[in-house]
This record gives C-alpha cells, sequence and structure tokens, in this order.
C-alpha cells in the first residue's frame, strides 16, 4: 500500500485520529503460526467518529474492523497495515508528529489532520470564540502551530 494524493486524505485523518485517541501496538504472540502481531486501535465513544475511522480504515486498507461498544474501540489485528502506518512514525501520547506528506501538502490536507485531531483531544471553551485542544507532546504540538500558521490561524501554545 502506498500512500498518495488520492488517498492522502483517508491517511490524514487516520494519522489525526491514532495520534489523538488511538494507537499502533506490536507484540509477541504464542501462536503456532506466528510470532508477531500488531493492532491498530481507536477509542472514541462517538459513534460518527467511529463510523468515519472505519470508512477511512476500509477505504485505504480495504479492511473490515471490529467494534467493542462497551470498551468504544474499534480494532484491526494487521502487521501489514501496521508497517505501513508505522512508516510516518509514532503514535504514542508523547512521540506523534505531523509526517512530512501532510506538513508540506496543500491546505485541505492539513485541515483534514486539524480537523481530525481537534475532534479527539479538542474542546470548545464556554464564552470563548476558540478551540483549545490538549496534549502532552509539545513537539507534535509545535507542528500543529506551523501548519495553522501557514494556513493564517492565529494559535499559540501555553503551558509548559
Amino acid at each position: 500500500m502506498k500512500i498518495n494524493n488520492k488517498n492522502l486524505k483517508e491517511f490524514a485523518r487516520i494519522h489525526a485520529h491514532l495520534s489523538g485517541d488511538g494507537g499502533l501496538y506490536y507484540y509477541k504472540t504464542s501462536e503456532k503460526d506466528r510470532i508477531n502481531r500488531a493492532e491498530i486501535v481507536y477509542f472514541n465513544n462517538n459513534k460518527k467518529l467511529i463510523n468515519s475511522f472505519r470508512k477511512d480504515m476500509n477505504r485505504l486498507f480495504g479492511v473490515k474492523m471490529s467494534y467493542n461498544p462497551k470498551y468504544i474501540r474499534i480494532a484491526v489485528k494487521s502487521l501489514r497495515i501496521a508497517d505501513v502506518l508505522s512508516r510516518f512514525g509514532k503514535y504514542g501520547t508523547r512521540e506523534w508528529r505531523i509526517p512530512k506528506i501532510i506538513k508540506f501538502s496543500n491546505k485541505k490536507i492539513m485541515l483534514e489532520w486539524i480537523k481530525a485531531f481537534s475532534h479527539d483531544e479538542g474542546y470548545l471553551p464556554k464564552n470563548r470564540n476558540i478551540i483549545r485542544i490538549k496534549s502532552m507532546n509539545f513537539k507534535g504540538l509545535e507542528d500543529v502551530n506551523k501548519m495553522l500558521h501557514f494556513m493564517e490561524i492565529e494559535s499559540w501554545i501555553t503551558g509548559k
């Protein structure tokens, strides 16, 4: 699977959701026919976001995902998909960065990433006309800030 201009929107949203409320996990298994496994997981209690993530994964990788409403998670086990996604960096809370293919793309792609990430990590403070995004990843927030400034959207980073 190659990420290109035709599927970059889907990839941008998938990357943002995994950086926000998802994860990509490699682990060892005791199964007879395999040693390693990988799981791609997205957690959210908003059914529309779950379905959007499911649709993007299906379009990009042609995969069906299992949904567990009890644990508000959607997941798929696939080394093939994990290997493709991991080529674009890590997805840990303090490790994610926006890949160059998104950072230096057109404004539509950048906005897709920012919208998807904001759905997971953002909120609207009362009596303010702003979106506030919270993250423990300073370098990742710097990437977001640079994209917003490129699009001439005022933004700033506060906190440590």
